[in-house]
């Protein structure tokens, strides 16, 4: 059984829905840091970005350590 990661967001049209993606999927996660005071958080799927909360960012990098990956870039 592979692993979900369930999340509301938003892709680049900007409407709110429910997403329900594998995580062996997930091709990057990012933090950035708007005006030193707006923290953005997206999850990239394949080719697509998507805009998440700050819960679903930090429970899918704890599920991602369980996929025993040993490089993770955050830029």
């Amino acid at each position: 059984m592979s692993e979900t990661v369930k999340f509301r967001g938003s892709s680049n049209d900007g409407v709110i829905r429910m997403y329900e993606k594998q995580i062996s999927d997930i091709t990057g996660l990012n933090i950035d840091i708007q005006n030193k005071k707006i923290v953005v958080y997206t999850i990239k799927i394949k080719n697509r970005i998507y805009y998440i909360n700050k819960d679903v960012f930090f429970e899918t990098l704890d599920k991602l350590k369980n996929l025993n990956l040993h490089d993770i870039n955050f830029s």
